[in-house]
């Protein structure tokens, strides 16, 4: 019997570096990417930025705005509505992203206009907060938002690639990965407090380049490989190995397959990983072969390095 270790990315959630400590860093604090992310990927690409004279509301709850990369334009189409509606909470309660804003925007009336729908009166009271927004970020003043927090202003701040995210945009530049990492413990706080950063600024250029953080949750599976008589019989099923064991595992697995050059990561690069602690566990487990995946879906997923390719999946096998 042959035993093959399969780990591969289950989750990922992405942040540009500035989104971990700006002002409202603390409402993307989640216990996903604390505890149940225990990978990270630092990566490399072109900066995007709004083009904030072009921002309107649209029709229906949405708005409209122009994203820039590279000299190119992008226009896009977004919904604070359906942004909010995605909260379980709010899902729950409301069969439609417009049947939560108009009983959202129900409580400001206009008894000069009495017909003005719940749409059209969100898009005279939502605006950008100039004083705070950025290329690098739009600042809304949501009544929306102001509705469900009941706060003195419905603040809401998004950044160019969370938009260009929603709107399916395939990133038009390298997702290129520069530094992999991991974390048994508090994930956001160990990039907050990573110690690479500053050696990793001074290989980018901050007005044309951005550092963005893919939180990663790992997943693990045993393979089994049977041969009985002329059949093989496969088998795939949980794997008993802790999630320390195979972070640790799949960190050095990646670093390898990725990672050409000692300039950030120094472990792991170039070298036999079969000899390492990590991976000399996951064989005194029973395991023969060590399979990792490396497959993000959606327009931010294609992530890749010059010397391990720019693809939509990644897959790295070793024989241990």
């Amino acid at each position: 019997m042959s035993k093959t270790l399969h780990t591969h990315i289950k989750k990922f959630q992405f942040f540009p570096k500035s989104a971990i400590y700006d002002d409202d860093a603390k409402y993307r604090i989640s216990e996903f990417n604390r505890h149940e992310a225990t990978l990270y990927f630092i990566v490399r690409t072109a900066k995007a930025h709004f083009l904030l004279n072009t921002f309107r509301p649209a029709d229906e709850y949405r708005l409209y705005v122009e994203i820039e990369v590279g000299g190119s334009r992008y226009p896009i189409h977004f919904s604070t509505a359906e942004m909010l509606y995605s909260y379980p909470d709010i899902t729950n309660r409301f069969k439609t992203a417009k049947e939560f804003g108009d009983y959202c925007m129900n409580q400001w009336r206009d008894e000069s206009r009495p017909n003005l729908s719940g749409a059209e009166k969100y898009a005279e009271k939502i605006q950008l907060d100039m004083q705070r927004c950025t290329q690098d970020k739009l600042v809304l003043d949501c009544p929306l938002k102001f509705a469900i927090t009941k706060e003195h202003n419905g603040s809401t701040t998004i950044s160019p690639y969370q938009l260009l995210d929603i709107n399916d945009v395939a990133y038009p530049d390298k997702l290129e990965i520069l530094y992999i990492g991991k974390s048994n413990d508090d994930t956001w706080q160990r990039i907050y407090n990573h110690n690479k950063w500053g050696l990793i600024e001074e290989h980018r250029d901050r007005a044309q380049q951005e550092l963005i953080v893919y939180f990663l949750e790992v997943d693990r599976a045993a393979i089994d490989q049977n041969e009985i008589k002329d059949f093989l019989i496969i088998d795939r099923h949980s794997s008993d190995l802790s999630l320390v064991d195979v972070t640790l595992a799949t960190e050095a697995a990646l670093i390898n397959y990725f990672i050409k050059e000692k300039k950030f990561n120094d472990q792991h690069v170039g070298s036999d990983i079969r000899k390492t602690e990590a991976i000399q566990r996951v064989k005194a487990q029973g395991y023969a072969d060590m399979l990792v995946e490396v497959g993000l879906d959606g327009p931010f997923g294609n992530v890749g390095t010059l010397g391990a390719g720019f693809e939509e999946q990644h897959l790295a096998f070793y024989v241990l």
